[in-house]
């Protein structure tokens, strides 16, 4: 691998510089510790300006991929930390608790409403019927990872209102007050655009690249009881699946 961007690509120039860097880090071409080209020798070889350069540096060393040392240059940060997902049953601040990560969340909305024909179907209830409307910004290790917005039926959760989602983890809260853990999730992924508002919020730019994840949650007993969606940052988290294959052993003849 080697310092190469596609100058006929849509995506914008620093974009690609940090999302080629980044690369070369996850592919051991960099390692930790080691020295980036100076400025000018990066603008070289992807051909760019500068600016270019400087814009796409001075966010990876903002997200902590990068560091700067006064008077000798920017190197490869030390114990970087790229978050990783899997479709699972675990809540997200479980999931990154395990992964040795410190997971936050902002909470922008919480209320009830009327459910949606679409958050009704997926939550089996009847439209209009009142559901619990929570929206939060996620954040790893203070970096803004995800807008996620999640529905429940509020009939099954009597006193969920009087919870600080700022400082709880819903799928906790689910098990241990109302005996619901969440046994089964059914994941839909889609990649998009960030809209203006999601842009804000995460720190980027409209127009970048994203992750839309839709949750189905059940209960043991059946019951769907969150219909989620989330936008991920493309630049800083992956999804990742493992499929395994049932091989049936033959009999003789």
């Amino acid at each position: 691998m080697d310092y190469v961007i596609d100058p006929s690509s849509s995506l914008p120039l620093y974009y690609q510089i940090q999302q080629n860097i980044t690369a070369l880090i996850e592919s051991e071409v960099l390692k930790v510790s080691d020295p980036l080209p100076s400025e000018r020798e990066l603008s070289e070889r992807y051909q760019v300006t500068r600016m270019t350069v400087r814009q796409a540096v001075n966010q990876l060393v903002s997200d902590g991929v990068l560091e700067r040392r006064r008077g000798i240059g920017t190197f490869v940060a030390l114990g970087r930390k790229h978050p990783s997902l899997s479709p699972s049953v675990a809540g997200f601040s479980e999931r990154f608790r395990e992964a040795g990560m410190r997971p936050t969340s902002r909470v922008l909305n919480f209320e009830t409403i009327p459910a949606s024909t679409t958050v009704a179907q997926r939550l089996s209830i009847e439209a209009g019927e009142i559901v619990v409307f929570l929206r939060r910004l996620r954040l790893v290790d203070g970096v803004p990872l995800m807008v996620e917005t999640s529905h429940l039926p509020y009939a099954a959760l009597e006193g969920i209102m009087e919870v600080d989602f700022s400082q709880a983890s819903l799928y906790a809260i689910l098990a241990e007050r109302f005996a619901m853990p969440v046994v089964q999730a059914e994941h839909t992924l889609e990649p998009v655009l960030l809209h203006q508002d999601e842009a804000r919020l995460l720190g980027l730019k409209e127009g970048q690249p994203a992750m839309l994840v839709h949750i189905v949650a059940h209960t043991a007993e059946g019951l769907a009881i969150e219909f989620s969606k989330a936008v991920i940052r493309g630049d800083r988290c992956r999804y990742y699946f493992t499929a395994t294959i049932e091989v049936k052993a033959h009999s003789g003849a």
